[in-house]
């Protein structure tokens, strides 16, 4: 009788990359899942829809994290309180989505020769796992990586650059949105996992260590 061995294989999903925190981070966003809609453009510019799994190294979902969103407007500025920012929880599965548009790029220098690429901060947070912060970015944005004006920033990793795809509810193209799909994978521990980055301000790096907020 032939006897066949089986070898179980045990799959397995690689921390999500950290990024800084920089220096535009709000302690206490308001909860909601909808973001920037107070911006003029949000009625206007096609409207950008985030959406992933949060999952742990061995690729299980994560379900009840907590997870911070911020970003700049259509025209490139942070605005504070309500403004393009937010918290939420992810779901049963892991699962989690918001709404919001697509973020705008700004200059980092006065005579605006460098600049950052698109993307949307993370702060994502569950008891029994590092604190991640990291940041979201855009197949094809020209600042990536050696263009980034932030020399620290993680705008190079394969990870955190996303490839949007459009939806549309009909054949006109009038009613249209676009899709961005960002899995999310925390390491088991009590650390913060963050590149620092000399634009943290030590009220921020303080605040994000702190739990149940």
């Amino acid at each position: 009788m032939n006897v066949y061995c089986v070898e179980q294989q045990v799959q397995s999903c690689k921390a999500t990359t950290p990024d800084v925190l920089g220096p535009y981070y709000f302690p206490r966003p308001p909860h909601r899942r909808q973001i920037c809609d107070r911006d003029p453009a949000f009625k206007n510019e096609r409207h950008l829809l985030v959406e992933g799994r949060i999952l742990d190294e061995s690729c299980q979902p994560i379900s009840g994290t907590r997870i911070e969103v911020w970003q700049a407007d259509h025209d490139g500025h942070y605005l504070f309180k309500e403004n393009c920012r937010g918290y939420f929880y992810a779901e049963k599965g892991g699962h989690y989505a918001f709404l919001t548009l697509h973020p705008g790029t700004y200059s980092t220098d006065p005579k605006k020769e460098l600049f950052r690429p698109a993307h949307i901060h993370f702060r994502v947070q569950k008891p029994g796992y590092n604190i991640l912060v990291t940041q979201m970015y855009f197949a094809g944005d020209p600042n990536l990586g050696r263009n980034d004006s932030c020399t620290e920033c993680s705008s190079d990793r394969s990870d955190l650059i996303v490839e949007p795809r459009q939806m549309c509810a009909d054949k006109t193209g009038q009613f249209c949105f676009r899709i961005a799909h960002f899995d999310i994978v925390l390491k088991r521990g009590n650390e913060v996992s963050v590149v620092p980055d000399v634009d943290d301000s030590e009220p921020e790096l303080d605040d994000i260590v702190e739990t149940g907020k």
